[in-house]
């Protein structure tokens, strides 16, 4: 059954809340979302697998669920620093630098399990087909809209 609109604002509405947790079925994992602590002073949304993170995870090298891609945030670093890039352009200029130095503009991409806020993790999630609410807070969903 695919989330409605008014169900996307209630769990962006929760998840951007002090003690926001939500349930979701994607396929046959559990994605558990939960305002978790970071620092002293500031939080982040964590994702949940199976009620698990591994530190493989993170690796594309290591054995991980198939829904990683999805349901974590798509991060990228540049190779080199913007200062490193001009210097070399600078000395080579830039298509000499570019043959030189073919990794020069490479960028990895990579997932973390954490969103800082609400709203981008709704943006992601909404592009994902098949997702299914199960619960918002302790409650499931249907308990919910009642009270």
């Amino acid at each position: 059954m695919a989330i409605t609109k008014e169900q996307w604002i209630e769990v962006e509405k929760h998840l951007a809340g002090f003690f926001g947790s939500v349930i979701f079925k994607y396929g046959e994992f559990e994605i558990t979302v939960i305002r978790g602590r970071v620092s002293e002073s500031k939080t982040s949304l964590v994702v949940y697998v199976d009620d698990v993170i591994k530190g493989g995870w993170y690796s594309k090298d290591n054995e991980r669920p198939s829904c990683i891609p999805d349901v974590w945030r798509k991060r990228t670093r540049a190779r080199y620093t913007a200062k490193s890039i001009k210097d070399a352009e600078k000395v080579w200029g830039k298509r000499r630098a570019k043959k030189e130095f073919p990794e020069l503009y490479e960028v990895t991409e990579y997932h973390t399990c954490d969103f800082t806020t609400a709203k981008s993790l709704v943006r992601q999630y909404k592009k994902i087909e098949g997702l299914e609410l199960i619960k918002i807070g302790g409650k499931s969903y249907d308990d919910y809209i009642k009270v």
